[in-house]
């Protein structure tokens, strides 16, 4: 029988697509603007969010 809970799959994706397009970001306001961003708080930014997002969904 299928496993009700769901995967983290999905999590991890959303967690990789918003880390790429957070660091991206953060790369074009640095190249404009000379403001170093922390890639680490951008990475718990968007491990933040993921979860946020797999806690929504499951609601």
């Amino acid at each position: 029988m299928p496993e009700r809970a769901p995967g983290w799959e999905g999590t991890i994706l959303a967690f990789v697509m918003i880390a790429t397009v957070l660091i991206g970001s953060a790369y074009g306001v640095a190249l404009a603007y000379a403001i170093p961003v922390p890639w680490t708080v951008l990475l718990v930014i968007a491990a933040i969010a993921a979860l946020w997002l797999r806690r929504r969904r499951r609601k």
